[in-house]
């Protein structure tokens, strides 16, 4: 949470407040003038605390010819689904190629047919050579993926420590301003 202190009256606060959001790009989803407004700003695609797409609550509290601004920034619902939804198919694709690896490793050196065995055959042969080849892909492939998902939990645990930054930005402008 971030919150500043502005010399001027809630209108007035509450204006200013508008224009540096939408100068910012921001798009204001609700607002109940002059004492709150909610917007949201950044992308689903972002990979900083500035760039990811978040909801920034603000609200204004006024006494005489001073206002008082607060602001709570959370990571938007289609962010967090979309990071959800990646997160959770690189998993199964992984699984899945660690288990095409492991298959075709095994069918390799014993020959034997199995599940997978079938991507190492050519016209009715079998290839051991392929078998391995397409063994090292897919163990690559997953080594790959589980490293993006590192990459990916490191983003968002990142972003999500310091998606109140815009908010702050644009307070201490409000404040400058």
């Amino acid at each position: 949470m971030a919150e500043t202190v502005v010399s001027v009256g809630i209108d007035e606060a509450y204006a200013q407040l508008k224009m540096v959001l939408s100068q910012s790009n921001c798009v204001i989803k609700a607002e109940e003038a002059p004492r709150s407004l909610i917007a949201e700003q950044g992308s689903l695609w972002g990979v900083s605390p500035k760039s990811a797409k978040k909801t920034l609550r603000f609200q204004l509290s006024g006494a005489g010819s001073q206002t008082r601004i607060s602001s709570v920034a959370s990571l938007s619902s289609g962010y967090v689904k979309l990071t959800v939804a990646g997160c959770v198919f690189a998993v199964v694709l992984m699984v899945l190629c660690v288990w095409v690896s492991l298959d075709l490793a095994a069918f390799a050196a014993s020959l034997k047919h199995s599940f997978w065995s079938w991507l190492a055959e050519v016209g009715g042969y079998v290839d051991v050579r392929g078998a391995i080849l397409l063994s090292d892909l897919t163990r690559g492939l997953a080594v790959f993926l589980g490293v993006t998902l590192v990459l990916e939990a490191l983003v968002v645990a990142y972003v999500s420590s310091k998606v109140n930054v815009f908010a702050e930005e644009t307070l201490e402008k409000l404040r400058l301003g």
